[in-house]
C-alpha cells in the first residue's frame, strides 16, 4: 500500500498528471523534487539552482523525501580593539604589566595601527591571566591574593577595556629554616671538627632568607646558589642538594624551609705541578702558594694564589686548576699551566702633566737578571721640570712570600718658583706580601739639595734611614674603585749628616687613607685625608725629600705642585708638619655613558714647621672623570682661595 492511502483506478491517470507537473513547478522555485521510487513517471537527474538563504526544501506528498534547510555562513566579526589595565598596588602592578601573556601580547601589537584582537584570543589570554599572576604574586610572596577580571562591554568606536584587579594581602614571611648536611661533613661534625663547625655556622648565618624574611623566589634560589657555592668553596666541590623543600601556610602566611645537602667527600690539597716554565724558575710560583700539601682545599686560596702569580709580572697567561676526583679527595693534585712573558722588554713614552709639564721617558725589563731569578727595571726620563734615572731590582718570591728589593734613583726637580730639588737615594729591603696588606722594610741612603734661582744653597742634607710601610687595600676593584678604602702607613727612624746645620736623628710618621662609597641616585662619594709629622731638633737639617709639602693634583687642587709649604730665603722648601683632606662627589653626564663622570670637589691643606703653623688652604672646582681601562683619568678645573687663581689638572691612575 502506498503511503498515499487507497485510490481508486479511475483516479490515476489524473494523478500521473498531476504528478508530471511538479518537476516544473519546484524547479522554477528553484528546488530539486524528490520522487518516490514506486512511481510510474520516469524523471532525469536535476541541477539546483543555488538555494536562497534560509529556504527550505519543500515536502511533496506521496514522496519518501527528507525535508532540509540550508544553513547561512556566519558572519564573520570584524577583531575587537582592546587594551589591558592592571590595578594592583606597586610595585606588583609594573611586575605584572611587564610579565603576563596578555600584557606582552599588547605591547607586540603597539607598533600596529590598533590593538585588535580575535575574540577567542582574547577569551583565552583572560581566562589564564589569573594563573598567571597568582604564580608571579605567589613568587614575590603573596600566596593569599586575591585576583578577577573584567572585560567591558563593547561600545563602537572604543576599544573594549580588559581589567585585572589584584589584593596581594600580605607577604608570607619566613618561619622556620632547617638545614640537615649528609656525608664527611655530617661525619666531621659528629667527630667535633672546630673546622666543620665553623663553616656550618657561617652557612646559618650569611643563609639568603633568615627567620623573619618575606619568602620570595628568586631570594629562595640566590640562597640555595649562595650556600651550596660556599660549600663546595670551602672543602667540599662536589657538595648537591639533596632535597630541598617550601611549606606554606597560607592562613598563617608563614613559610617553612627544609633543606637536606650531601657534601660528599672532603677534599685536601695534593702535589703541585707546573707547567709551560721554560726560562723561569718554578720555585717563583710555588714560594707564593698560601697552602700545602694536606690542607683542607679552599676555593678562595686558589684564586688568590693564581692573582698573585699574575702580578710578578713574568707570565702571560696563568690558570690554576684543581681535580675533583672523589677517589683522589685526600690528595688532590693542583695544576699551574703557565705562559711566560718575553725575556726582555723595553718601552718609549711621551707624555704631560700638569704638576711637571711635558716629558719623554723610556724603559727596560729584564725579568731574570743575569740568572739569578731577579727582575731589573731600569727607567729614564727626561723632563722640563722634572727629570729622573732610577734602577729597580726585585728578587722572585722567596720562602715564606718575601721579596728582595734594592733600587736607585737621582732626580732633578724643578718647582714653580724656580728653585731646584736635586736628590740620589738607595734602597735595600724585604716586601712581605699578605692576604690583605703588603709589609715593607728597607734601608735608605739619601741626599737632598735645594737651591735657588740664583743657585744659592737654601738646604743640603744627607740621613741613613730605616722605614717600615703597611698599604691595606679592602676595594671592589682594585684599577677603578667604587667601594671600600686603601691606606698606608710609614715610620721611619733615621740620623741626619748636614752640610749646612747640624746632625742628629729624627721621627717620621706619616699616614693616608682613601675612602670610596656608592651613594644613592649613582653618586659616588670620595674622600680622603692625610697627614705627616717629622720630629727632630729645631736645627738638626732633614733632607728635603723626607719633608712634606701640599699641592697638585694629587693634594690641594687650585695650587701649583709642591708649592704649599715653608718658605725660607724666598724658596719653598719642605715642612715638618703635613694635613690635607678632600671630599668629592661624582655622577655620571649620561646615562647611556656611565663611565663619563662630572664632578664636584673641595680640597683643604698645608705643610709647615709645626701642626700648630698649618693654615686651612682651600680649593675647590669642578671636573670630569672617565673610567678608562688603565685608572680613571680625571681632569679638574679649580680655584685656590689664598690666591684667586684658576687651575687645570689633570692624571690617570689611583694613589695610596
Amino acid at each position: 500500500m502506498s503511503q498515499f492511502g487507497s485510490v481508486k483506478p479511475g483516479l490515476w491517470p489524473a494523478i500521473a498528471l498531476c504528478l508530471s507537473a511538479v518537476p516544473l513547478c519546484a524547479t522554477a522555485q528553484g528546488v530539486a523534487p524528490t520522487v518516490p521510487a514506486s512511481s510510474s513517471v520516469p524523471t532525469a537527474p536535476a541541477i539546483p539552482a543555488a538555494p536562497t538563504p534560509g529556504a527550505s526544501v519543500p515536502q511533496v506528498e506521496g514522496a519518501e523525501a527528507t525535508s532540509a534547510t540550508v544553513v547561512t555562513p556566519r558572519r564573520r566579526l570584524p577583531p575587537l580593539v582592546w587594551q589591558l589595565k592592571v590595578d594592583a598596588p606597586e610595585p606588583l602592578d609594573d611586575l605584572l604589566t611587564q610579565h603576563l601573556e596578555l600584557a606582552r601580547f599588547q605591547r607586540e601589537l603597539v607598533g600596529n595601527d590598533a590593538l585588535r584582537i580575535s575574540r577567542n584570543e582574547l577569551r583565552r589570554l583572560v581566562i589564564s591571566a589569573p594563573d598567571e599572576a597568582r604564580s608571579m604574586l605567589e613568587a614575590e610572596g603573596y600566596f593569599g591574593a586575591q585576583i578577577t577580571t573584567r572585560v567591558d562591554d563593547e561600545v563602537e568606536g572604543k576599544p573594549v577595556v580588559v581589567t585585572l584587579k589584584v589584593v596581594p594581602g600580605e607577604r608570607t614571611r619566613i618561619s622556620k629554616v632547617q638545614m640537615i648536611y649528609e656525608g664527611a661533613l655530617d661525619v666531621a661534625l659528629s667527630e667535633g671538627d672546630a673546622r666543620a663547625q665553623s663553616l656550618v655556622d657561617r652557612l646559618s648565618a650569611d643563609w639568603g632568607l633568615p627567620v623573619g624574611e618575606v619568602f620570595r623566589q628568586s631570594v629562595w634560589s640566590s640562597a640555595k646558589n649562595g650556600a651550596l657555592a660556599r660549600l663546595r668553596a670551602q672543602g667540599y666541590p662536589t657538595a648537591s642538594w639533596s632535597g630541598t623543600s617550601v611549606t606554606v601556610d597560607a592562613s598563617d602566611r608563614t613559610a617553612k624551609l627544609f633543606l637536606v645537602a650531601d657534601s660528599g667527600p672532603g677534599f685536601v690539597f695534593g702535589d703541585i705541578r707546573v707547567e709551560g716554565l721554560s726560562r723561569q724558575p718554578a720555585s717563583a710560583v710555588l714560594n707564593l702558594a698560601p697552602f700545602k700539601v694536606g690542607d683542607p682545599y679552599d676555593e678562595t686560596l686558589v684564586l688568590d694564589w693564581q692573582e698573585r702569580i699574575q702580578k710578578l709580572n713574568l707570565f702571560e697567561n696563568v690558570f690554576v686548576t684543581t681535580g675533583f676526583d672523589p677517589t683522589q679527595a685526600d690528595a688532590t693534585p693542583v695544576v699551574v699551566q703557565l705562559r711566560e712573558m718575553p725575556f726582555q722588554a723595553a718601552t718609549v713614552g711621551v707624555g704631560v702633566s700638569s704638576d711637571t709639564g711635558p716629558r719623554v721617558s723610556g724603559e727596560h725589563l729584564h725579568r731574570n737578571a743575569w740568572g739569578l731569578d731577579w727582575q731589573a727595571k731600569t727607567s729614564l726620563q727626561i723632563g722640563k721640570r722634572e727629570s729622573r734615572g732610577q734602577v729597580d731590582l726585585t728578587s722572585h718570591p722567596w720562602p715564606g712570600r718575601v721579596r728582595g728589593l734594592v733600587s736607585g734613583q737621582a732626580s732633578r726637580l724643578l718647582d714653580s718658583d724656580d728653585a731646584e730639588t736635586s736628590s740620589q737615594r738607595v734602597r735595600v729591603g724585604l716586601l712581605e706580601e699578605g692576604e690583605v696588606h703588603e709589609r715593607t722594610h728597607y734601608l735608605a741612603y739619601q741626599h737632598a739639595r735645594v737651591t735657588s734661582r740664583d743657585k744659592v744653597v737654601v738646604a743640603n742634607a744627607t740621613a741613613l734611614s730605616g722605614t717600615t710601610q703597611w698599604i691595606w687595600r679592602h676595594v671592589d676593584n682594585q684599577v677603578l674603585p667604587t667601594q671600600g678604602f686603601t691606606s698606608l702607613a710609614e715610620l721611619t727612624l733615621g740620623q741626619t749628616y748636614s752640610a749646612l746645620n747640624d746632625k742628629g736623628s729624627f721621627v717620621r710618621a706619616y699616614g693616608r687613607v682613601t675612602a670610596y662609597k656608592p651613594l644613592p641616585a649613582d653618586w659616588h662619594l670620595t674622600a680622603r685625608a692625610e697627614a705627616g709629622q717629622v720630629t727632630a731638633g729645631d736645627a738638626v737639617s732633614v733632607p728635603d725629600t723626607l719633608l712634606f709639602r701640599a699641592g697638585g693634583d694629587d693634594s690641594v687642587r687650585g695650587y701649583a705642585y709642591r708649592s704649599l709649604g715653608v718658605t725660607r730665603e724666598g724658596v719653598i722648601t719642605g715642612g715638618r708638619a703635613l694635613a690635607t683632606g678632600s671630599v668629592e662627589l661624582a655622577h655620571p653626564i649620561m646615562k647611556r655613558m656611565p663611565s663619563l663622570l662630572g664632578a664636584v670637589f673641595v680640597d683643604v691643606g698645608d705643610a709647615a714647621d709645626r701642626m700648630g703653623d698649618l693654615r686651612p688652604n682651600v680649593g675647590y672646582g669642578v671636573g670630569v672623570r672617565w673610567r678608562s681601562p688603565v685608572g680613571m683619568l680625571r681632569l679638574d678645573l679649580a680655584r685656590g682661595t689664598e690666591t684667586g687663581q684658576f687651575r687645570v689638572h689633570f692624571s690617570v691612575g689611583i694613589s695610596l
